[in-house]
C-alpha cells in the first residue's frame, strides 16, 4: 500500500477516459493511492496540481492534443511535479522530423532519412536519390500519411504539393493509383465540394471548412530510404525494465505493417538485438515508455522506423512475457498501464522529478 500519495489523472469528462486511464485508476486503487481526475486544461489547474504528487495524462496525437497537452504537462514539470509521459518521453511523439534528430543526435541505429526545408534542396535531392524512395508527413499513425515513391515524376508532385500549398493529414491518397495521384487536385473525390465552398465564399463570405486535423503540413520534405523484402516490422515495447515484443505483419499487397492488426507473438522472431537497441536507448534517454518500430536491414540488422510512447494496451498485454535489460525473460502477461503506475510511485517515492 501507498498511503499518503495522490496523483491526478487527466480527463475531459466523467465520460471520456482514455485508453490508459482507466487501468490506471485500477492500479492506484488496488495500491491505495488517492486519485484526482480532473480536466487540466481548466483555469485554476496548476493549483489543484499543487496538491498532488503526481500527474498522468494519456495525450493523443489529435491537433487539440498536440496544442495543450504538451505545454500544460511541461509546466507542471515546472512544479517540480512528476508527470507520465515526462518531457524527454513525449516530445518528439508523432513528429517524425522530430525523431529523424533525435536519432542521429544519439547515433541510434536507424533507418537512412533525409530532412529538407529548402524546396531547391529537395529537388536536388529527388533528382538524385535511388528509387523506391518514402515519402512521410511527420505527423500520422498507423501507416497513414506515407507514400512510396517510384519515381522523379512522382517525388517532383509531391515536393511541390508540400512546398506550395501544403497537405492536410490524412488526405493524402496512398492506395491511389498512380495516374490519380497525379491529377488529384482536378479529379478529387472532393472537387464538387470545394466548388460549392468557394460559391458560398463568393457570395456569403462563408470561409471554407477546413479538416478535422486541421495542422496544415507544409514547406518541409521528409524522405526515408525503402527497405524492400521486409514481410512485417518489429514492435518492440520498453517500459521501465521491460521489453515487451511482437511482429506485425504488412498489409495484403503493401509494404507498411503499422495498424495491420497482424501480429504474432512468436518471441523467436524477434532480433535480440531490437532489444538491447531499445532497452539502451530508452535507458539513455529517460523514456518512461516507448514503443520502437523496427525494420530490417539487407544483411538482417534492426534499425529503428519511429517510435511512439503510446500505443494499443491490449497488443501489448497480449505479449507472453517480457525481456529485462539483462535478456533475462520474465514470463506472463502485464498490463502496460500497470507497469506506468507501478513504476512511475516508485519514481514519486524515490524523489525523483523528471
Amino acid at each position: 500500500m501507498c498511503k499518503n500519495l495522490k496523483i491526478a489523472i487527466h480527463s475531459a469528462n466523467d465520460n471520456d477516459i482514455d485508453t490508459f486511464a482507466p487501468r490506471w485508476l485500477e492500479r492506484l486503487e488496488q495500491k491505495g493511492i488517492e486519485v484526482l481526475v480532473l480536466d487540466f486544461r481548466q483555469q485554476n489547474i496548476m493549483n489543484m496540481i499543487k496538491q498532488c504528487d503526481g500527474a498522468m495524462w494519456h495525450w493523443l496525437h489529435s491537433p487539440e492534443d498536440k496544442q495543450y497537452a504538451p505545454k500544460i504537462l511541461q509546466a507542471i514539470n515546472r512544479l517540480g511535479i512528476p508527470t507520465f509521459p515526462n518531457v524527454d518521453t513525449c516530445w518528439h511523439y508523432d513528429e517524425k522530423v522530430s525523431q529523424h534528430y533525435l536519432f542521429k543526435a544519439v547515433d541510434a541505429p536507424h533507418i537512412p532519412s533525409w530532412v529538407f526545408w529548402n524546396y531547391d534542396e529537395a529537388l536536388i535531392f529527388i533528382e538524385n536519390c535511388t528509387y523506391p524512395i518514402v515519402f512521410k508527413l511527420s505527423v500520422g499513425a498507423g501507416s497513414a500519411n506515407v507514400l512510396k515513391l517510384d519515381s522523379y515524376k512522382e517525388a517532383k508532385i509531391i515536393i511541390d504539393k508540400i512546398f506550395l500549398e501544403g497537405f492536410f493529414p490524412y488526405t493524402l491518397n496512398e492506395f491511389a493509383h498512380k495516374f490519380q495521384l497525379k491529377v488529384r487536385d482536378v479529379f478529387s473525390r472532393n472537387f464538387l465540394s470545394r466548388i460549392v465552398q468557394a460559391v458560398k465564399y463568393i457570395i456569403f463570405d462563408d470561409y471554407p471548412s477546413i479538416p478535422g486535423y486541421f495542422l496544415i503540413q507544409k514547406n518541409y520534405a521528409y524522405f526515408q530510404e525503402f527497405l524492400p523484402y521486409n514481410q512485417y516490422d518489429i514492435r518492440v515495447t520498453v517500459i521501465g525494465n521491460r521489453a515487451f515484443g511482437f511482429i506485425r505483419y504488412n498489409r495484403p499487397n503493401d509494404f507498411r505493417a503499422s495498424g495491420s492488426g497482424l501480429i504474432d507473438y512468436d518471441i523467436e522472431k524477434i532480433p535480440r538485438e531490437a532489444i538491447l537497441i531499445a532497452h539502451c536507448i530508452s535507458q539513455k534517454l529517460g523514456f518512461q515508455s516507448m514503443a520502437y518500430d523496427f525494420l530490417l536491414t539487407s544483411d538482417g540488422k534492426p534499425v529503428i522506423n519511429e517510435i511512439s510512447y503510446c500505443y494499443v494496451n491490449t497488443a501489448v498485454y497480449n505479449c507472453p512475457g517480457y525481456w529485462d535489460k539483462d535478456l533475462v525473460w520474465h514470463e506472463g502477461n502485464i498490463w502496460p498501464e500497470y507497469a506506468h503506475i507501478d513504476d512511475f510511485v516508485m519514481q514519486i517515492q524515490s524523489g525523483d522529478k523528471i
